[in-house]
């Protein structure tokens, strides 16, 4: 071997057969200056039987009850070359493995390097079809193949797995000493990480892997925790900690640098705030969260999240399980002023703690923190979360579709893949750069071997090619997704879209009513009839039946869905003689809070007649009097008014609708003017005084005297003082 000496560290693991494997194809690799340190796990002695008679490797055995950690650690201090290599004791690895792995450190800005390997969490992760399992000799033949292939080919990554890696010595020791994860972050602040791809190696990842001793969990740990991360989620927080109460066994909250009082409402509803930091990595802000966390059992729930699940049975389900993960029914309300429909997906958001990791920087899967495998396991029908974040108001708010476009992009450049490739594919069509995201998806049609993947792409060119009313494209993409999918419902979704689009308004009420009322598409996600209620009322409108389309709205408003904008609403019950009144009446509570979001998207006319009903169906309902702060500075000013005192009667002076308006520079200066003086008159508010000077000298002279007519008739009291100040 023509290689520089490396030192290489086995952490004995597997069984006797797998350690022995690694063992055999570990030997026939290394060069005269290599040294072998094998270090043995407390509690394995049929391990130390095979290594009698293993002349050239050195063995230790570390005190019982140390981790993985501690192993690495004694390997470091029995070994002496500047390179070592960390490899697990169920690891094959192939002929001339570790010439790529040893390349990159000619330079000396590399700290650290991996070969491809099967079965490890991270960037590293290689797919090995069954064939190439199927004994030692077949995997040989096929990691020659793999290492001509690859040749020369190296990828520069943020992390790597734990299963295989070379690394600096001093490097690892500035970044503070072997880890059972190993120290990536502090290795990445070094230098450079890389993938050497040409490198194969094969790892059994059995049961008895050396890497799980680390990953058990206490006796003592509870039942179940909620882990968060968090930012400026003041105003929906609360609500979602709530909603945990009778769930979890603790809530841990890891706030990424909020400047509102996020903090402060996590602790008073009784979370344990983590001050942290946000790195741009949504995979690793939730790994720090659920190392505060302590139970058996792991909740990952979001801000804007509400679950609305069965707690007892949730618990009572996990405590008797064997499962490793749990799939949640998660609800989303979508779109434009909430009344686009809402869509389900079903998730592994419930998982136990201690074997897990999120790996991503965007859309985080749920995977083995030592394999990278998915995590999976059965439906739990009581675990339902109700999910707000994709309604556009709230994208708008939180930034979500330009933040999600940027990690995506960030994402592809740590690691390339065919997830990558998707999941910048649907970055860009979220945030409407609809051809980079036909671009994107033909790359990643080119590139995908799995069905699911050709899926994923023919849907994403199916929705830009219709956002962009190229329906020619679009129905030429439908019918090659017709021709890869697996149940026809994957097709339908888009189908009808294209038909409405088309104006076969007929042919696109057919496709729905063939739609099962609630299914899961070949990308696990919930399909129903109820998706598209707001597609179905727009068909039968257009069709001009009236009544129908009013009966279906009114259908779906008393299942809880608001499934059109409210200005839609109102047109749609106007043509069939009825009213938005009917709303308030017709949804139930547990669908107040979606139509608030869309109340405040609405335009102001329609927002002002559905709070006004929503008020005399719950007088007092603080997140009414929310929402109506918001719009009552759009509103005329009359209504301004009684929304203003509607708000100081109940402790909300602050967000008083005559102050907000007589400082909204959308407003004119005369109604500025009268709502200030108002504001002073009526509730004697002195922050009124400054924006009463403002708007009145913003008034034109040649309007200054009717608006100081309608001031005395408005506000008499102040009109007077500005006319004796004047004098």
């Amino acid at each position: 071997m023509t290689h520089i000496p490396v030192s290489v560290i086995v952490a004995a693991g597997g069984t006797p057969d797998d350690f022995h494997a690694c063992l055999q194809s570990l030997r026939s690799t290394l060069g005269l200056r290599d040294e072998v340190v094998c270090v043995l796990p407390p509690g394995r002695p049929e391990l130390h039987a095979e290594l009698r008679g293993e002349a050239w490797l050195k063995v230790i055995e570390p005190t019982a009850g140390s981790g993985v950690a501690d192993r690495w650690a004694a390997g470091l201090d029995a070994t002496r070359h500047p390179i070592v290599v960390l490899i697990d004791g169920d690891v094959i690895v192939s002929a001339h493995w570790l010439d790529p792995v040893l390349e990159p450190f000619h330079d000396p800005s590399v700290v650290a390097t991996g070969p491809s390997c099967q079965h490890t969490y991270g960037p590293q992760q290689a797919h090995l079809p069954d064939h190439a399992m199927t004994s030692a000799a077949a995997f040989k033949t096929y990691a020659r193949q793999w290492r001509q292939d690859h040749r020369g080919e190296f990828s520069d990554v943020d992390r790597l797995g734990p299963v295989c890696v070379a690394i600096r010595r001093d490097a690892l020791a500035i970044a503070g000493g072997p880890t059972a994860d190993l120290p990536w972050d502090g290795l990445a602040a070094q230098g450079r990480i890389t993938v050497a791809h040409a490198a194969l190696v094969a790892h059994v990842a059995s049961p008895s892997c050396g890497l799980r001793a680390d990953f058990l969990d206490p006796p003592d740990a509870p039942l179940l925790s909620a882990s968060l991360i968090v930012k400026d989620e003041a105003d929906v927080l609360g609500r979602s900690l709530d909603a945990l109460r009778d769930l979890v066994d603790e809530i841990v909250v890891y706030d990424t640098g909020s400047t509102d009082d996020t903090v402060a409402v996590a602790r008073a509803h009784g979370a344990r705030v983590i001050e942290g930091f946000w790195n741009e990595h949504f995979g690793d802000a939730r790994n720090r969260s659920l190392e505060h966390c302590r139970g058996r059992w792991a909740l990952w729930i979001d801000a804007d999240e509400i679950f609305a699940g069965d707690p007892r049975v949730v618990r009572a389900s996990i405590a008797a399980s064997d499962a490793r993960a749990f799939f949640a029914t998660i609800d989303n309300q979508e779109g434009h002023e909430g009344g686009a429909g809402a869509s389900t997906i079903y998730y592994p958001r419930l998982f136990r703690r201690a074997p897990v990791r999120l790996y991503g920087r965007l859309h985080e899967q749920v995977v083995d923190r030592i394999t990278g495998q998915a995590m999976i396991g059965p439906q739990l029908p009581e675990l339902v979360i109700d999910h707000t974040g994709y309604t556009s108001l709230r994208r708008t708010v939180k930034g979500k579709t330009e933040r999600n476009l940027r990690l995506a992009i960030l994402a592809a450049e740590d690691v390339s893949g065919i997830t990558a490739v998707g999941n910048l594919a649907r970055a860009q069509i979220g945030s409407g750069h609809l051809e980079e995201a036909i671009e994107t998806s033909r790359r990643g049609l080119t590139q995908a071997k799995e069905n699911s993947h050709q899926v994923l792409f023919l849907k994403i060119l199916a929705d830009a090619y219709l956002a962009l009313n190229r329906l020619a494209e679009a129905n030429e993409t439908i019918e090659e997704l017709r021709r890869v999918a697996s149940t026809a419902f994957t097709v339908d979704e888009h189908e009808v879209k294209l038909r409405f689009a088309e104006g076969d308004y007929e042919r696109a009420l057919e496709i729905v009513a063939r739609l099962p009322e609630s299914g899961m598409n070949d990308l696990l996600y919930g399909v129903g009839r109820g998706r598209f209620a707001g597609l179905h009322i727009d068909a039968l409108s257009r069709l001009d039946r009236h009544q129908e389309a009013a009966v279906q709205l009114r259908t779906s408003l008393r299942e809880g869905r608001v499934p059109v904008p409210v200005s839609r609403m109102a047109q749609v019950l106007g043509a069939a003689d009825g009213s938005l009144a009917e709303v308030a009446e017709l949804l139930p509570r547990e669908g107040l809070r979606g139509l608030l979001f869309g109340i405040a998207e609405a335009p102001p006319e329609a927002a002002d007649e559905l709070l006004e009903a929503l008020w005399r169906r719950y007088p007092g309902e603080p997140t009414v009097l929310t929402v109506a702060a918001r719009v009552g500075r759009l509103v005329p000013l009359i209504r301004a008014m009684e929304w203003s005192a509607r708000l100081r009667q109940h402790g909300f002076a602050e967000r008083c609708t005559l102050l907000a308006l007589s400082e909204d520079s959308r407003r004119t200066p005369r109604e500025r003017t009268l709502a200030a003086a108002i504001a002073l008159e009526m509730f004697h508010d002195e922050a009124a005084l400054p924006l009463l000077g403002e708007a009145l000298s913003a008034v034109p002279d040649e309007q200054s005297a009717p608006v100081l007519e309608e001031m005395r008739i408005l506000a008499p009291r102040v009109s007077d003082s500005i006319e004796l100040a004047d004098a």
